[in-house]
């Protein structure tokens, strides 16, 4: 509870002109948490493993509750943020998954981060540093508002994300809420 608290008087009184950058910030790190999505498309295409994972989706939209009360955020809306984000990861490995079926690799393996050991150590890093900003942006008394869509589309830039995918994204992140 004091962490909380003293988040909230540092994000008050010390961060006003750090609060006009997070937005920035926070797009930003929400396209380098796509950008790790081919790593994870390849990694599934070698290892024979489907993109859709459903128990694995289940297990992080579940640890997310308890990681949303760490950051002060209410648990359905940053869940359904969350959920928007894996919406759209899915959709890009498929997307991965389907410019590999045109490419040849003499190896027939295409060479990717490991999953285990890199990637889901940056996206659980990515995902703390963005609830974090998040919370820090929302406890300044601001809010995310369609205005901000256009620096959102020029900052997710991830080629294999369509418009339709970006403004799941950007919908949901409108709708994260402090917890009460």
């Amino acid at each position: 509870m004091k962490k909380i608290i003293l988040r909230f008087l540092l994000a008050a009184f010390v961060l006003p002109s750090h609060a006009d950058e997070l937005p920035h910030d926070i797009f930003k790190k929400i396209n380098d948490r796509m950008s790790f999505m081919s790593d994870v498309a390849i990694y599934k295409a070698n290892h024979h493993l489907p993109i859709e994972d459903l128990e694995r989706e289940d297990l992080v939209l579940k640890k997310s509750a308890s990681t949303s009360e760490k950051f002060g955020l209410e648990v359905k809306s940053s869940q359904m943020f969350l959920s928007s984000l894996i919406s759209s990861a899915k959709a890009i490995q498929y997307r991965v998954r389907a410019d590999l079926l045109s490419r040849s690799n003499s190896q027939n393996a295409f060479i990717a981060r490991d999953l285990k050991a890199v990637v889901r150590p940056e996206l659980l890093r990515l995902g703390d540093e963005i609830n974090e900003n998040i919370y820090e942006y929302l406890s300044s008394g601001r809010t995310f508002s369609d205005r901000q869509y256009e620096s959102f589309q020029k900052i997710v830039t991830n080629p294999h994300l369509k418009e339709s995918d970006k403004l799941l994204i950007f919908n949901a992140l409108k709708q994260v809420k402090l917890k009460i």
